[in-house]
């Protein structure tokens, strides 16, 4: 390594250490306020007025968590089960603003936002999914829906508009409960609390406000879909925060766009990622998501992942090739088994050699297009094994496995040699980082254009269009014939891509935006 690269790399490891000590010194002087619909712990009621809680495993609070480290963040969530509801009922007869998890050494004290059901169901089942899932992922078929009914209106303004108000009025509350010289930190978490921002602005000029958006942003022609006061609203409610995050570059861009299409006299610099508005600066930043590489490395080498690879072999063939996904229109399921269909119609040498394993949980079933998709996905497997299914041989294509369990996915990733992730368009799809992560065959990797994941991942993957049947069915055949050296370069490379920008590193990237935040603003956008 020359002179000048030590340099370099000693410089920038100077830089991180003195930031973090910003960060520490940061949370050390000002509270963390995080809000998003789902919690971080859900409650069981035991009887007798007692509790148990569970603290879920998810990326965000992973992150959060592994930063935090001796510090407490409050975060403020809405009550999902019965048992949360009647937590908050207990901590009320007590007293208490905050709620500890019982049994719990917990990074976070919880305060929860309880509507009532009918609203709840407006804001997160008519609003929130479908609606504005739907469209952020470009999933409507759009001869045929939206229809923005007198319906639709009633759950925007008395369901989505009204949580908002909710959150939004709690975050305010444990923002006055903060001692006086240490504005609060406040993390507003995806697609539900779009409007929160600037509800919290108008009342608390000088709160310091972050979103991250986890799903990706389509560009402003499609959200002509929604009439101009919701769309206006959403743009404008981000807009109310002192940073806007999204999973890529891309997904900046079409907000930028977006809110230079529909937001009066905002002024869009593109080349510092910035939005003046309302007198103020706002910047627009991409923090890939990732996942926690000891956390998910840990769980496929537990005692339940290897109990689930005592039988997981008999799924697997000479090539094995693997996807995991919720059952859902975004993932793209169907088009990837046309080209694996395709794949066998034109190599027929790999009959019988070849096993597509499909790890698929039901997702929102409530919804009626996600039931017709599992529908449509079941039918098209077992179309394509009546069609190759050998009776002498008992081989059949594509075993279809319902009901996801996280250890027994990544007990079968570890043995994949292709993992098919071929979404439409997807925010992250963090499936592909775990596979990578974990595999122990230098499998290969497929990935569409649509995931996110593609600007991190994509030079060592196969990337196709996610539409393009005929290309992913050449993308298979170029991955199970791949040389073994060429896989086993990719497959290194992906997995200290994977290492090197892991879950706490995208927190803290977002966390030292949030600090920079204190220099003036001529030093907080520059060219990028």
């Amino acid at each position: 390594m020359s002179s000048n690269a030590t340099t370099n790399m000693a410089a920038a490891d100077a830089a991180a250490h003195t930031m973090d000590d910003r960060i520490r010194q940061t949370l050390d002087e000002r509270p963390l306020i995080v809000a998003s619909n789902r919690g971080p712990v859900t409650f069981t009621a035991e009887g007798n007025d007692r509790f148990s809680s569970r603290q879920g495993s998810g990326g965000l609070v992973t992150a959060i968590g592994a930063v935090l480290q001796e510090h407490q963040a409050i975060w403020i969530a809405a009550a999902m089960t019965k048992g949360d509801r009647e937590r908050v009922k207990k901590a009320e007869r007590e007293g208490h603003a905050l709620i500890t998890p019982e049994d719990s050494d917990s990074n976070f004290k919880l305060r929860f936002v309880v509507p009532e059901t009918d609203a709840y169901n407006k804001y997160y089942n008519e609003i929130s999914n479908p609606l504005l899932w739907f469209l952020q992922h470009y999933l409507w078929d759009t001869p045929r829906a939206p229809d923005i009914t007198h319906e639709t209106w009633d759950a925007w303004r008395n369901g989505y508009v009204k949580v908002n108000e909710m959150f939004a009025d709690e975050i305010l509350v444990a923002c006055e409960d903060s001692q006086p010289g240490q504005e609060p930190i406040i993390m507003l978490q995806d697609y539900q609390l779009y409007l929160c921002g600037q509800m919290i602005r108008q009342k608390r000029p000088h709160a310091t406000i972050q979103h991250f958006v986890h799903i990706p942003w389509p560009d402003p022609d499609y959200w002509r879909l929604l009439p101009m006061e919701m769309r206006c609203s959403i743009c404008e409610g981000l807009l109310g925060c002192d940073i806007v995050g999204f999973q890529t570059p891309n997904h900046v861009r079409s907000f930028m766009y977006t809110c230079e299409a529909y937001v009066p006299d905002c002024t869009i610099d593109y080349a510092t990622r910035c939005i003046q508005w309302n007198d103020r600066v706002i910047q627009v930043r991409a923090y890939p998501i990732s996942i926690d590489t000891d956390e998910v490395r840990k769980t496929a080498y537990s005692q339940e992942a290897r109990a689930y690879e005592r039988y997981l072999p008999t799924h697997w063939n000479e090539f094995t090739i693997l996807r995991a996904d919720r059952a859902e229109p975004s993932k793209n399921i169907i088009r990837g088994f046309l080209a694996f269909d395709r794949f066998l119609e034109v190599h027929p040498e790999f009959r019988d050699r070849v096993n597509f394993i499909a790890v698929t949980q039901p997702s929102r079933m409530d919804v009626e297009e996600y039931r017709n998709y599992l529908d449509d996905v079941s039918a098209i497997v077992g179309r394509i094994n009546a069609r190759y299914a050998n009776v002498e041989t008992g081989w059949q294509p594509i075993q279809l496995i319902m009901g996801e369990k996280y250890a027994r996915v990544l007990a079968a990733m570890k043995w994949y040699d292709l993992l098919m992730v071929n979404s439409l368009m997807d925010g992250m799809a963090l499936v592909a980082k775990e596979g990578a992560l974990v595999n122990e065959r230098s499998g290969v990797l497929l990935l569409s254009e649509g995931a996110g994941a593609v600007e991190q991942l994509g030079e060592y993957a196969l990337v196709v269009a996610p539409a393009d049947v005929e290309g992913t069915a050449n993308a298979i055949y170029e991955a199970l014939s791949m040389p073994i050296a060429e896989r086993q370069r990719r497959a290194l490379a992906l997995k200290r891509a994977i290492e090197r920008e892991d879950v706490t590193v995208w927190f803290r990237d977002q966390l030292s935006d949030i600090v920079r935040l204190e220099r003036p603003d001529s030093e907080k956008c520059e060219e990028v």
